[in-house]
């Protein structure tokens, strides 16, 4: 790969220097607001789960999530504030709730996901069938070992991951 001379680009000395420089360049990437962006990343990743697992109380969305309830509550109240959730009865246990996306919610995600595709495939635009079938198949792979290995100190992995810019 030749990058243009006035970039800062340097190439990646190992594969594991690679993968970081990417995913992070990538994520600050898909994370920039852009024209019609309704969502900010923390709604995004709230709603995904509750979209790929389905209704959820909150303190099993905040162990999908890994976050603290008190943090996750707060976010679903503002969620839910803007229509993007809907709060039913848990028919496990008539005391509590659980948490879904509404069709609006829904809506600005498929929107969401559209753009990031987009995006991702302006970046890709110069890459022939092969290649572009040779990184999915090698993101595939690392994202299976990702997902199923813990980060240190963790508990293992979600066993269903949120794995697709796909809304449904």
């Amino acid at each position: 790969m030749q990058p243009d001379p006035g970039s800062p680009y340097s190439e990646p000395a190992t594969a594991e220097e690679a993968v970081i420089l990417t995913l992070m360049s990538l994520g600050r990437r898909l994370r920039q607001r852009q024209p019609g962006d309704q969502l900010d990343l923390p709604a995004l990743i709230l709603l995904k789960t509750l979209l790929h697992q389905g209704p959820l109380r909150l303190s099993t969305l905040a162990c999908h999530i890994e976050l603290d309830a008190s943090t996750v509550s707060r976010q679903v109240r503002q969620l839910e504030d803007r229509g993007l959730v809907e709060r039913t009865g848990d028919p496990d246990d008539g005391r509590a709730s659980r948490v879904a996306v509404s069709d609006l919610g829904r809506t600005l995600l498929e929107e969401g996901a559209a753009r990031s595709r987009a995006t991702v495939s302006g970046l890709l635009a110069s890459w022939d069938d092969a290649e572009r079938e040779q990184l999915r198949v090698l993101l595939a792979r690392l994202y299976a070992d990702l997902s199923t290995s813990p980060a240190p100190g963790t508990a293992p992995a979600p066993t269903t991951p949120v794995n697709t810019l796909e809304t449904s």
